[in-house]
């Protein structure tokens, strides 16, 4: 079993930084048997998606240097993620956004059927909506989210306080309990059917040969049969 963490704070030691070690700790602690990869994503020099849809067809980003195709199989791999935010401008993180437009994780549907946590640590406002915001990039990728930490701290302080340990360390327990489960809910494999089958099928059936890399990822995760 894989877990895989994405850290969005550019601030390695910032609030998002200490729960995600925090969370990755206690996984490992509790599940000496399952693999955790953290990956801070501002240890990536994170290029702009150009919009030219290489990855439409071939599956795959053009851009190779920076390794966001690697986290990409990473995430493909793994039975859960993980994906944290802090809010900057009553939204995601900028980092957590380009890497987001990078993993062309939404067309392919990277997360088909993978339980996810979602992590939003907010100063003042707009932490809920940042979770919103995280719950719906989950969800437009396939995946479906078992537990949501939107947490409320103060710049520069600990967050790590003995409830926020609870809370954290809840969320852990669930997440691996619904990855050895196996089964996603129902609201998110019909979500998913509806989305493909009546609005991205139509689009991307269009052009086959263009969107070869999407077709091929459906077929491979049988949403849809080879024809």
């Amino acid at each position: 079993m894989r877990i895989i963490i994405i850290n969005g704070s550019p601030r390695k030691n910032g609030a998002c930084s200490k729960i995600l070690k925090y969370l990755n700790d206690y996984l490992e602690k509790e599940n000496p048997e399952t693999k955790i990869d953290l990956i801070n994503l501002i240890d990536y020099n994170i290029k702009y998606c150009t919009g030219c849809q290489n990855c439409y067809k071939t599956g795959k980003c053009f851009i190779s240097d920076d390794n966001v195709e690697n986290i990409h199989d990473l995430i493909k791999s793994a039975a859960g993620i993980i994906f944290s935010s802090p809010v900057y401008a009553s939204n995601v993180s900028g980092l957590l956004k380009s890497f987001h437009d990078r993993v062309h994780m939404t067309m392919e549907q990277l997360l088909y059927s993978k339980p996810c946590i979602t992590l939003t640590v907010y100063e003042n406002l707009m932490g809920h909506k940042t979770t919103s915001i995280l719950k719906e990039m989950v969800m437009n990728a396939g995946g479906y989210t078992v537990f949501s930490l939107t947490i409320k701290n103060a710049f520069n302080n600990d967050p790590l306080t003995s409830k926020n340990r609870v809370i954290i360390e809840k969320a852990g327990k669930t997440l691996v309990k619904k990855i050895k489960k196996d089964k996603p809910p129902l609201l998110s494999l019909l979500y998913t059917k509806i989305a493909i089958h009546f609005f991205l099928k139509p689009f991307v059936f269009k052009n086959k040969e263009s969107n070869k890399g999407i077709i091929d990822s459906w077929i491979e995760k049988k949403l849809i049969k080879r024809e």
